[in-house]
């Protein structure tokens, strides 16, 4: 039997935006009722606008673009994690979602050198090609040259190896696994699986990510821009678990979208 509160299946949640999805997300786990080991998020409008022609990689550029939720934004940019993030080098939510977006991005980023140089091809240039292609009727040819639109990030010659090692615990392997393009009619969705997320300083940014790299494969394929669905097979934090939500809480909780999401879940 499954139960559902406000929203909230156990082990998935709901959202519009991304802000709501991941506060929903953050107090379902704090609060048991989502599984640690386990989690899936459906994020039903990450893109608010796919109409701008956006090439930077930083975050306050895209805000007018993607859902991010303006009151979750600011309170996340806001908050001081006591790491700085390996890519941008600062301390803030903000540097925090920027390292997030150049991992998967940037072209020294970890993940897109996954998906561009692992396998000897780029990965998403072959999926942009595909869900480019039309019959000799300008129709798109779903079927033959869209039923499987997978990225593998997860190396088997690097992570794979470290992640065998028998003691310690092996370092630096890939979270994020794959990525899967789902067209269905007009639009394209976006399916991600983590073998493991850290879900207070990486979970909101890779959101984030995802949603640039949706919007970017939509403008160069002609689709609309669907959803955004991401399962962690492994929930963790990294030190901030219960500060950052109190800061979440206390600074978006009066608001009239969130008090509803504190009640319900």
């Amino acid at each position: 039997m499954d139960f559902v509160f406000g929203g909230v299946l156990m082990g998935y949640i709901e959202g519009e935006s991304i802000g709501d999805a991941y506060f929903r997300a953050y107090k379902a786990i704090l609060e048991a009722r989502s599984p640690y080991w386990y989690l899936m998020i459906h994020i039903s409008r990450p893109i608010l606008d796919n109409s701008r022609e956006i090439s930077s990689l930083d975050v306050d550029d895209w805000l007018e673009v993607i859902n991010v939720d303006d009151r979750v934004y600011e309170a996340f940019v806001s908050f001081k994690f006591s790491k700085k993030d390996g890519l941008t080098g600062g301390y803030s939510g903000k540097d925090w979602i920027n390292g997030r977006i150049q991992d998967l991005l940037k072209e020294q980023g970890y993940y897109r050198e996954g998906l561009v140089g692992e396998f000897s091809f780029d990965q998403l240039r072959e999926v942009e090609r595909r869900l480019s292609a039309r019959d000799k009727n300008g129709r798109r040819m779903h079927g033959g040259s869209t039923n499987a639109l997978v990225c593998i990030v997860f190396s088997p010659n690097k992570d794979l190896k470290a992640a065998c090692r028998p003691c310690p615990r092996a370092d630096g392997v890939r979270c994020l696994t794959q990525i899967d393009f789902k067209p269905i009619k007009d639009k394209l969705n976006l399916m991600a699986v983590f073998r493991s997320q850290f879900f207070d300083t990486k979970a909101y940014g890779n959101f984030i990510a995802l949603a640039i790299l949706l919007y970017k494969m939509c403008k160069a394929t002609g689709y609309d821009p669907g959803a955004i669905v991401s399962t962690a097979n492994k929930v963790t934090f990294d030190t901030h678990r219960n500060d950052l939500y109190k800061h979440l809480r206390a600074s978006i909780g009066g608001h009239a979208t969130f008090q509803q999401v504190l009640e319900d879940i």
